[in-house]
């Protein structure tokens, strides 16, 4: 679900090439394996090449305290 969002938003950064991409940042809520394994398979799905740093936050909601 992730890859087709990251080719959207380069296609909206007037076509951005991926290896113009310095750094990727996704944020989830419980994500499995923190998020990793699944931001870096859109990563490269999106063709961003895999020398780009990627690195998910898990942030758990407060609001049930």
């Amino acid at each position: 679900m992730l890859a087709p969002i990251m080719k959207d938003v380069l296609k909206k950064a007037n076509n951005l090439d991926g290896k113009l991409v310095e750094e990727i940042c996704i944020g989830n809520v419980l994500q499995p394996g923190a998020g990793c394994t699944s931001s870096r398979m859109a990563q490269l799905l999106a063709d961003i090449p895999y020398t780009t740093p990627v690195y998910g936050v898990n942030r758990l909601c407060s609001s049930g305290l």
